[in-house]
């Protein structure tokens, strides 16, 4: 009886383990987050770009998971997928609170430009332009970028183990880990754009605060 106990108790185990792999590792940017961002940039540009990058962000998913995905517009594939944090207001695990208000330190949804590359105390580090007045044309004044930091990282998730593993936050700016930053450095093509999906289908009466 006790050997079986003990079988049980590995099985449950191993598909512990595996399952929090699957967790941690595979890419969560769903399709509904994929069509919504293809269907803004169409809609913006009138055509969809027959070349670039485009970067589309799913808020919907918990900031644990790889909840961004880089896609190639020439050929439609994915170059990338990883973790970005999100604005310390705008929620702890899940972002749920978004803003295009100066000083709320709430992350921002909808379609942005992706700017010019310059150095700052951030290190390498792009300008987002907000295509999208309501959602958020205030980027630039904010100061709303997308950068690295060490704060997006599986050793930040175990240390917030009191907030249930919630990913480190930002001022509202996409943060990338470190190493998928560098993989964004070398892949990016221009024209470049980002979406953040908020969990809506349709991303246009949203409580903006």
């Amino acid at each position: 009886m006790k050997f079986k106990v003990l079988i049980l108790m590995a099985v449950f185990c191993l598909f512990s383990i595996f399952g929090l792999i699957w967790i941690f590792e595979m890419p969560f940017t769903s399709d509904t987050a994929k069509t919504t961002a293809f269907r803004a940039l169409k809609n913006k540009l009138g055509k969809l770009p027959a070349r670039g990058t485009f970067i589309i962000v799913d808020f919907s998913k918990p900031s644990q998971t790889k909840r961004f995905s880089i896609i190639n517009m020439a050929t439609g594939k994915r170059m990338g997928y990883g973790r970005v944090a999100h604005g310390k207001n705008s929620g702890c695990v899940y972002a749920r609170y978004f803003s295009n208000v100066l000083g709320s330190n709430k992350s921002s949804v909808g379609l942005f430009a992706v700017g010019k590359r310059f150095n700052g105390r951030h290190g390498p580090s792009f300008r987002l332009h907000g295509l999208e007045t309501k959602l958020n044309g205030n980027a630039e004044k904010r100061g709303i970028i997308l950068h690295s930091g060490s704060y997006v990282s599986l050793t930040s998730i175990l240390l917030n183990w009191r907030e249930w593993f919630r990913l480190g936050r930002s001022a509202g700016c996409f943060v990338f880990s470190n190493s998928d930053f560098q993989h964004f450095l070398k892949y990016i093509k221009r024209p470049a754009y980002l979406y953040a999906f908020n969990g809506q289908a349709e991303t246009v009466s949203i409580a903006l605060k």
